[in-house]
């Protein structure tokens, strides 16, 4: 289950500030909903949920009929299920809450014999039932649902109207009907009836056939004909007002179906617009939206994350990010599903990074903020592996800072390392493998498929990046000759002693304030040495611009004629590009009178002033509301030391 970020709208430069705080205080609001859902998971174990009965059967087909009333939590059901047994069975058990009340159960028209022991119904047949020949068993059941977290099944109300939704990711299915909701089967299609006082609306997983009302009962018929994890269907109902977002592309068209609470309606069709160019995007990149031939949709419910239930994803907002997250998880979590919880990854590092190239490709001015955040959060602590080492414990599971942020940047990285084509095309060759299509995925098989798309052997990569826990730092040393030739000396130290060396390209970008150059060295141990002919000057070395790395603390120091190294001082420019007005900070070992100049590009200078600073760290403000954009050179002479750093002024 996911959740994501607020609107994002065109804003000026001066708030940058506020989007980056926006986008980890939204991530965080995804990671508490999926850990409050997983709480109940493990409440669910904790009963005895997972039994090996989820393995003597294969569910081919469900028709579920539900009568509902959204100001009442209470169910009536009727669910027929169709499965294959995978071995010879005189009985089955299916999961199904003690809070519930079961009616009956028929076999081939017949009630037959069961047992409600705990969350578990145990059937017994009239005879015994051979392997792989297909076969049906009926429940009719009633009760008011138990919930926990953020709650399996629910009531509340908008506007003083009741409304009603589930949310049973990964094992709060059985709360409300009886299932088999293990990571193990999927089932092959479902009839979704839903009925409800007339006045409400049902929204439901796949394409609505039709609502009848009778007898001041309406009865909503949603069809869904791909393979569904039992905690991705999904049932919401209340007075819901509906629209259409049309997505075409390659000469078809998907419709997204949007239901929504009437005194949102504004709210609602100005944030879903952007589900449009969002779905585009990942149809180019990883195959058509593999729900295509029914839909895809948004049910707005009571509360402010999301959850990506297959063809219907329940939102209680409409920001950019939370719609981007959400999408991508029909790729990432629906179609291919993490075959274990050790590589949850497979699921929420995909949505998160997905989300950031919708920033990369649609917002791109997001796009270096977004890297940067999941950086800082994935470095913030020295330790912790991507795969997940205790998956008994919900906080390791939903880690933010390892199975998002971390997860996010090492598929940045595996971009890096594999290059665009083999990259993008090894993730499709994932998603499109018949054996993991609408089914269950590990990280073994993600591997396999880069390293035949790329050709590259990964081992060394996944070792580091999903066993391995931590990040590097680098230490870069670099002197030039009055030929302009630049050497270059990388040295690395590791914050986790399970990883002696991350072998890594490492770019690195050389500039004067009027020209650069970005070079790429294969950084394969610690202390290596590159050389470099330049046709200018550089003053500044910066390494990794355009972060492709997980790194933090990184140092670079320019060494004199002698090799030693220059006065020490530490110029940086936040944020860079800068607005109009130019934020230097500037850490010098002793303070005293400096002089500050601004240069333009061709060197002309445009002011220039003098300002006594005080030891350690210092802040210097450039103010120019009039400024125009374009690159300066910020150019500070103290008594025996020069500081000089280029800016880009939007």
């Amino acid at each position: 289950m996911k959740h994501r970020i607020a609107s994002i709208l065109l804003l000026p430069l001066c708030l940058l500030g506020l989007r980056v705080f926006g986008q980890s205080s939204d991530l965080e609001s995804i990671i508490n909903g999926e850990k409050a859902a997983w709480i109940k998971a493990q409440t669910a174990q904790d009963r005895g949920v997972q039994t090996l009965a989820d393995n003597r059967s294969d569910v081919r087909y469900c028709r579920l009929h539900w009568t509902v009333d959204p100001a009442i939590k209470y169910i009536t059901g009727e669910v027929m299920t169709i499965f294959d047994p995978s071995e010879t069975v005189a009985g089955l058990d299916f999961d199904c809450s003690a809070a519930l009340t079961m009616d009956s159960v028929l076999y081939h028209g017949q009630t037959i014999p069961f047992v409600h022991h705990g969350d578990i119904i145990s059937v017994s047949f009239p005879g015994v039932l051979p392997p792989f020949l297909s076969d049906s068993i009926t429940f009719f059941y009633q009760g008011a649902p138990t919930s926990s977290g953020f709650g399996s099944f629910e009531v509340n109300t908008h506007d003083n109207t009741p409304v009603l939704w589930t949310l049973s990711e990964p094992y709060g299915a059985m709360e409300w009907w009886p299932c088999k909701q293990s990571l193990n089967d999927k089932i092959d299609s479902v009839d979704i009836f839903i009925t409800n006082p007339e006045g409400y609306r049902a929204a439901s997983n796949g394409r609505l056939l039709g609502e009848k009302t009778l007898n001041g009962q309406t009865t909503a018929h949603w069809k869904h004909r791909y393979p569904i994890a039992a905690y991705l269907i999904c049932m919401a109902v209340t007075n819901y007002v509906d629209y259409l977002n049309l997505v075409p592309f390659n000469g078809d068209t998907t419709p997204v179906v949007n239901y929504v609470y009437p005194e949102s309606l504004a709210a609602a069709q100005a944030g879903t617009s952007n589900i449009v160019p969002q779905m585009q995007l990942y149809n180019h990149l990883f195959g058509i939206y593999p729900f295509h031939t029914e839909k895809y949709g948004h049910t707005q419910f009571g509360w402010g994350g999301g959850m990506e239930h297959q063809t219907m994803t329940f939102v209680g907002s409409w920001g950019f990010e939370l719609l981007a997250h959400e999408l991508a998880h029909h790729w990432f979590g629906d179609k291919v599903t993490c075959g274990s919880w050790e590589d949850i990854w497979l699921n929420e590092g995909f949505a998160t990074y997905l989300s950031g190239l919708c920033y990369e490709n649609l917002q791109p001015q997001y796009w270096q903020n977004f890297k940067q955040s999941r950086i800082n959060s994935a470095t913030s602590q020295v330790d912790g592996s991507v795969r997940v080492d205790d998956t008994t414990s919900v906080g390791r599971i939903f880690s933010g800072r390892l199975s998002y942020a971390k997860g996010a940047m090492v598929l940045h990285m595996l971009r890096w390392v594999c290059g665009d084509s083999s990259f993008f095309a090894g993730v499709h060759n994932y998603l499109q493998d018949p054996a993991l299509a609408y089914g269950y995925a590990r990280t073994t098989d993600l591997k396999h498929h880069l390293q035949m798309a790329s050709g590259k052997n990964l081992d060394g990569f996944f070792a580091d990046w999903f066993y391995g826990e931590g990040y590097p730092t680098y230490q870069v040393d670099w002197f030039k000759n009055s030929s302009n030739v630049v050497t270059i000396q990388i040295g690395q130290t590791q914050s986790h002693p399970s990883v002696d060396f991350y072998d890594m390209p490492v770019q690195l970008k050389l500039s004067n304030g009027v020209r650069d150059t970005t070079v790429v060295f294969n950084h394969t141990f610690n202390g290596q040495i590159f050389t470099i002919l330049l046709d200018f000057a550089p003053t500044e070395l910066a390494i990794d611009p355009n972060l492709w790395l997980i790194s933090r603390n990184n140092f670079v120091q320019e060494l004199t004629a002698t090799g030693e190294p220059k006065p020490p001082y530490a110029l940086e420019i936040v944020p860079n590009p800068s607005p109009k007005d130019i934020q230097v900070h500037l850490t010098v070992p002793s303070g005293g009178v400096v002089t500050i100049s601004l240069f333009q590009a061709d060197g002309k200078l445009v002011e220039s002033n003098s300002k006594t600073l005080a030891d350690g760290f210092n802040t210097i403000m450039l103010n120019g509301a009039n400024r125009p954009s374009g690159w300066y050179r910020v150019h500070i002479q103290g008594k025996d030391w020069v500081a000089e750093r280029s800016v880009l002024v939007r």
